[in-house]
């Protein structure tokens, strides 16, 4: 019987269709909305990421899980030399070497699971070809939920240690390479040839040359014994390379022979030779002959290759004498086993005066042989060390990552890295351990070679700086906070803000001192992130006067344990502080405040936080002094210029009612003066043949007295017009002006023999006006005092002093004495009696009243008989307009009185 299917109805299987559909679209939302917030969570983790490393110096990079770059910082845009945009467009870690990408893409799936990767040491190809070690650590990145969201790696930069380890490694190599040589020597028997032969192949393999040569010495000659890969002729000692080493008993080097001075053959260059080491070989006693390296190539040979032979110097000289002394009887057998003695003897000195620290393990990690740089460095003796294990003078946080690198039987030769040593002292030895594997023939490990750099003080100078430049960077923002600061208070708040993030304390503040008062101020400070508002404290409850004014840190490192506590610190006791450090703020060696750190720590403060602490109270005290002076001096100058104005328009009334005053009396005098000269005059024509000889005399000194006081009024009259006079600026070209005024003193010279020498004069800014009355003047004088000398020379040439122009007349005449050149420009002052030279001695004082009324200078430079020389400058402005014309006015006055 066949069995029935029943088959549902058609509206049952459409809904459970339609469920199926919204089950499918709830999924595929859900699906969404947790792709949303992994994204979401991405670029808030790119924002964070962003923002912590932008001023890391390692370089950051991160991955989302598809693989896909999402963040880089600027550091690694530097490593790589690539812009994040260049690197978004490269596959999955490209960056990467290629030889060294296929091991980092292994290990990623630990990433994947969850895991990190750590310590990944792998080459990087920047964007312009360069190579660049590197170690990196990978993280997982989660977001808040803990769900895995993509990858974080980290990338130091560590080329510069690489390129060290390599150092290392070469040198490794060296001694290995040294160590083969002597072994393949001591295996060649004793056969002079044999040995030979194997010196000649083992040092052109080890100094890459294309040929060597062993040469010895007969007579006046140097003749090849073996030569492998090279021709080698017959040479002279005289004219040689190999004869100067043997000369010298040094190893010689050429780097080119064909212009090598030192070479006066042509056999190289007939073979083709350009560049070779000459070493010789010899003993304790004497050379036995030398050895040499050839390359066609100029250049060839580096210094290492020169230190390889030095290194094989010895032995081979001491293995050929020992070859050569066995070629007789067994008596010479023994001299070549004590040579080969001695030979390595040498060559543990050689060791023993390495720079570097070398041990020899086993391969149980146990000491069989040190030499002397190491036991100094953990400061025990060579046999103290033998026969324990090299870990027992490890760290023990160092010690893991030592086994495993000493360990290793296929650890890689001049590999290196960092590791604490414990010293006999007890104290710590940084050193650079790089290790390689002595191996047997058949592949067992023999033991190990280390070789440790001591890079403890490069360590120390490296937290050294890394602490400085935080410091460093801590002031240089302090300066600046402190230069925009504009009162003491800002300044103080300012330096606590910063320092705060350098030296850990809950409390800090910065007081200032007033011991007239005897209060304190306190400025600005903190507590418990708390800004404190200003408030003043009494002197006697921070300490003692005396304490204060000294300037002396106080520093407690328990005010618990602490006794006689003043007031202020009780309370900070009392608050629960246990370590108080007060730095004073010291200007001129004066203490004005002091800034003060707490904390609830006892014994917070090291001696760095106390340096850091003084570093700041200097700018501080500095800053905060130039405050209050700034604060002082913008009173002092407001009250200055409100009486300067006083005074200035005291001056200034003063100069105008001495003026008026001055050119009445003068013009009061003319009526009285005419007087006298008009009667005088015609007592004298009139009647003075009928006077006697007394009154005729008093008649002519009445005239002669009335004329030279009307010309003395004359020039009163003329400088108090010049004094009331306002400048007329222009340009002046003091050029046609002075051979203008020379042309008046040519026609009226009377013919006197004057020489005028004018050069080329200056374009000035001034009054033509009063220019050519002071011009005129001075050359007057010129013209005056020049009347003695038959053959007169006047010169006129331009002169610049001050930043200012202007002209020097210089004459050939009686000149002066130079202490009397105050008297010059003084009002009616002569420094020649009135029967030598006429005038009233104002011409001068008129001349300087001009120059300075431009704001100009005028002085005198002269010697007695050998002639004068006057310069006038001219300024930019009417300098000192009224306090000038008072001043001379009262001079010409007062004068005038006197007289």
């Amino acid at each position: 019987m066949v069995p029935q299917i029943q088959i549902p109805d058609t509206p049952f299987i459409s809904v459970v269709a339609g469920m199926l559909v919204v089950i499918l679209a709830i999924l595929l939302w859900r699906e969404r909305r947790e792709r949303r917030q992994a994204e979401r969570s991405v670029a808030g983790y790119r924002s964070q990421i962003q923002t912590v490393t932008a001023t890391m110096r390692e370089g950051v990079i991160a991955y989302d899980m598809d693989r896909m770059l999402r963040f880089v910082n600027p550091a690694f845009e530097r490593l790589t030399g690539y812009p994040e945009e260049d690197l978004r467009d490269q596959e999955f870690l490209q960056y990467i070497h290629p030889e060294d990408r296929p091991a980092i893409l292994a290990e990623w799936d630990r990433l994947a699971q969850g895991l990190a990767l750590r310590d990944q040491e792998y080459r990087v190809v920047t964007r312009t070809g360069q190579v660049r070690w590197c170690s990196s650590s990978w993280e997982p990145m989660r977001d808040e939920s803990g769900r895995q969201i993509g990858y974080l790696g980290t990338e130091f930069d560590i080329t510069e240690r690489k390129v060290a380890e390599e150092e290392m490694r070469l040198d490794t190599e060296l001694f290995q390479a040294v160590l083969e040589v002597e072994h393949a020597v001591t295996a060649a028997g004793l056969d002079s040839q044999t040995v030979m032969r194997v010196i000649a192949e083992r040092s052109k393999g080890l100094t890459g040359a294309s040929g060597a040569v062993i040469e010895a010495i007969e007579g006046e000659d140097v003749v090849p014994l073996i030569h492998v890969g090279t021709e080698a002729p017959r040479l002279k000692l005289s004219s040689s390379l190999s004869g100067l080493c043997v000369r010298t008993g040094e190893l010689q080097r050429s780097d080119d022979t064909f212009s090598d001075s030192r070479i006066a053959h042509q056999a190289y260059r007939e073979l083709g030779i350009r560049s070779l080491l000459v070493l010789p070989l010899k003993d304790e006693q004497r050379i036995h002959g030398v050895l040499k390296v050839v390359s066609p190539e100029p250049n060839a040979f580096t210094d290492r290759d020169a230190k390889a032979l030095r290194l094989l110097g010895g032995l081979m000289g001491a293995a050929l004498s020992h070859a050569a002394a066995f070629e007789g009887r067994q008596a010479r057998l023994e001299e070549r086993t004590h040579a080969l003695q001695e030979s390595e003897q040498r060559f543990k000195q050689l060791v023993d005066v390495a720079q570097e620290g070398i041990w020899v393990a086993d391969d149980r990690g146990v000491i069989t042989y040190v030499n002397q740089r190491m036991a100094d460095f953990l400061g025990y003796s060579n046999g103290t060390l033998l026969g324990r294990p090299v870990y027992d003078f490890i760290e023990a946080d160092s010690r893991s990552g030592a086994k495993h690198a000493l360990s290793r039987r296929a650890s890689r030769p001049g590999q290196s890295q960092d590791l604490r040593f414990r010293k006999r002292d007890g104290t710590q030895l940084w050193g650079l351990v790089s290790s390689s594997p002595i191996l047997g023939k058949d592949g067992t490990l023999l033991g190990t070679v280390g070789m440790v750099t001591d890079i403890t003080e490069r360590k120390r100078a490296e937290e050294q700086l890394r602490r400085s430049a935080d410091r460093l960077a801590m002031l240089h923002d302090m300066d600046q906070a402190i230069a925009a600061a504009q009162s003491p208070a800002e300044i103080g708040r300012a330096a606590l803000g910063r320092m705060r993030r350098m030296v850990p304390c809950e409390q800090c503040s910065v007081v200032l001192f007033d011991f007239r008062t005897q209060e304190a101020q306190l400025i600005a400070g903190f507590a418990a992130g708390t800004q404190l508002q200003p408030t003043p404290v009494p002197l006697g409850e921070l300490t003692s006067r005396e304490a204060l004014q000294s300037g002396a840190i106080r520093h407690i490192e328990d005010l618990a344990a602490a006794d006689d506590l003043p007031p202020s610190q009780q309370q900070l006791a009392a608050e629960g502080v246990r370590t108080v450090l007060s730095v004073p703020l010291l200007v001129e060696g004066e203490a004005i405040g002091e800034i003060t750190l707490a904390s609830s720590t006892p014994s917070a403060f090291t001696a760095e936080h106390r340096d850091i602490a003084l570093e700041v109270a200097t700018p501080i005290a500095i800053a905060i002094q130039h405050a209050k002076l700034r604060e002082e001096l913008a009173r002092q100058t407001a009250e200055l210029e409100r009486r300067v104005a006083e005074r200035s328009a005291a001056v200034r009334a003063a100069t105008a009612e001495l003026e008026t005053v001055l050119y009445s009396v003068s013009h009061d005098l003319r009526a009285p003066l005419r007087q006298l000269l008009g009667f005088s005059r015609l007592l004298l024509d009139e009647s003075g043949p009928e006077l006697d000889s007394s009154a005729q005399h008093y008649a002519e000194r009445i005239y002669e007295a009335a004329d030279r006081l009307t010309t003395l009024v004359d020039d009163l009259v003329n400088l108090s017009r010049i004094g009331r006079q306002d400048l007329l600026r222009r340009e002046v070209n003091l050029t046609p002006l002075v051979e203008d005024i020379v042309g008046q003193f040519r026609d009226a010279s009377n013919g006197r023999n004057i020489d005028w020498k004018i050069e080329e004069l200056p374009i000035v800014e001034g009054d033509p006006g009063l220019l050519k009355i002071a011009l005129t003047n001075l050359l007057s004088n010129a013209v005056k005092f020049t009347r003695p000398r038959d053959q007169a020379t006047i010169w006129i040439r331009p002169v610049e002093s001050e930043d200012q122009v202007g002209v020097a007349i210089e004459d050939n005449g009686v000149g002066f004495k130079m202490a009397y050149a105050g008297k010059l420009f003084g009002m009616f002052q002569r420094l020649h009696r009135a029967d030598e030279f006429e005038g009233n001695g104002a011409g001068l004082a008129v001349v300087q009243r001009i120059v300075h009324k431009h704001g100009g200078r005028v002085w005198a430079e002269a010697e007695p008989g050998k002639g004068a020389t006057f310069y006038l400058t001219l300024g930019g402005g009417e300098a000192g307009k009224h306090g000038s014309a008072g001043a001379v006015l009262k001079e010409s006055a007062h004068e005038t009185r006197a007289q």
